[in-house]
C-alpha cells in the first residue's frame, strides 16, 4: 500500500505539471491564434478567448496547488541528505513556474478580465486610454509569465 501511495503522489504531480504545460501551449499557440485569425472582430474574438481564460485560470492555480503539495509531500523520499543538484534544479525550475503561473492566471489575468468588463464600449475605446494601456501591459505581461511557467515546467518535467 506504501507504494500505491507514492504512486498516486507522483502521478498527481506529473498530471498537474502536464496540464500547465500542454494548456499553455494549447492555449497560447493553438487556440489564441485560431480564435483571433478566424473571428469577425477583435473585440469578439477577446470575448472568446477571454472565457476559455478564465476557466483556463482556475484550473492552473488548481494545478499548482496540486503541485506544490505533491512536491512537499514526495520531498521525503527524494531527500536522504544533501539533495542532488538535478533535484535542485527541479526544485527551482518548480519555483519560477509555480510563480509565473500564479501571476498569470492568479492575478494578471482576472485584473485584466476586470478592466474590460467595467469598460462600456470596450471595442471603440482608443489605444492611447489609460484602461487600454493597462490592459495592454497586463496583457503582454502575462503572456510572457505564462511563456516563463512554459519553459520552467518542460525544465521540471525533464528532470522529474
Amino acid at each position: 500500500m506504501e507504494n500505491l501511495g507514492f504512486d498516486a503522489v507522483r502521478f498527481v504531480y506529473h498530471l498537474a505539471l502536464a496540464v500547465i504545460v500542454g494548456g499553455g501551449l494549447a492555449l497560447g499557440a493553438a487556440a489564441a491564434p485560431a480564435i483571433f485569425r478566424t473571428v469577425r472582430s477583435r473585440g469578439e474574438a477577446g470575448t472568446i478567448f477571454g472565457e476559455a481564460l478564465r476557466r483556463w485560470d482556475g484550473v492552473a492555480v488548481l494545478c499548482v496547488v496540486l503541485i506544490v503539495v505533491s512536491s512537499a509531500l514526495a520531498a521525503g523520499t527524494e531527500v536522504t541528505g544533501v539533495p542532488e543538484t538535478r533535484l535542485i534544479v527541479r526544485w527551482l525550475a518548480l519555483a519560477v513556474m509555480c510563480a509565473a503561473t500564479i501571476y498569470s492566471s492568479g492575478w494578471a489575468n482576472p485584473v485584466a478580465r476586470s478592466l474590460r468588463s467595467q469598460t462600456r464600449d470596450w471595442d471603440e475605446t482608443p489605444q492611447s486610454a489609460p484602461v487600454r494601456r493597462e490592459f495592454d501591459a497586463l496583457h503582454r505581461r502575462s503572456t510572457r509569465a505564462m511563456q516563463i511557467a512554459i519553459v520552467a515546467g518542460l525544465v521540471a518535467m525533464f528532470l522529474s
